[in-house]
């Protein structure tokens, strides 16, 4: 989930087309401020996405793109049923439960309420002795510097 906000936030912030996409999708979709959340929204979803992949302040970061993903829900993802065609009530149901947005925010919530884990830098500064923080420490460092390299892989293709 956090690689996925990060890579998102990060091209809507910092990708001009994008950034512009974004802006034209809340134009049409009535969002308020549009010049300030262009910017806030995308600012969220990346600094959320890091939150998530360090494991630093999980249930404020999963809170936040949780917020996210219910507006967009809300105001664009609703927007794209009627297209499906649902066959009756229990239909339309199933086909906002398949929006993406309705799937990420579930399992948001699902961190908001068990929180990062093991591996987590939240659960380090509760929790472990020195010799775990220093193991975990080079652990994540080495989960950092493979999601750096395969996202930069991606980036390459």
């Amino acid at each position: 989930m956090g690689i996925f906000f990060a890579i998102s936030g990060y091209h809507k912030l910092f990708n001009p087309a994008r950034h512009a996409t974004i802006a034209k999708t809340m134009v049409t979709d009535g969002v308020p401020e549009v010049k300030f959340n262009s910017w806030f929204v995308p600012g969220v979803e990346f600094a959320g996405g890091i939150g998530l992949i360090l494991g630093v302040l999980v249930p404020l970061a999963a809170f936040g793109l949780l917020i996210v993903c219910c507006v967009a829900a809300a105001v664009d993802g609703l927007k794209r049923i009627p297209a499906w065609s649902p066959l009756d009530k229990a239909d339309y149901m199933d086909d906002v439960l398949y929006l993406p947005e309705v799937l990420y925010a579930i399992i948001l919530l699902v961190l908001i309420l068990m929180g990062g884990g093991t591996f987590s830098i939240d659960w380090l500064v509760s929790h472990a002795t020195l010799s775990q923080i220093h193991d975990a420490f080079f652990m994540a460092v080495f989960i950092g510097f493979c999601a750096v390299m395969s996202v930069g892989a991606v980036m390459l293709l």
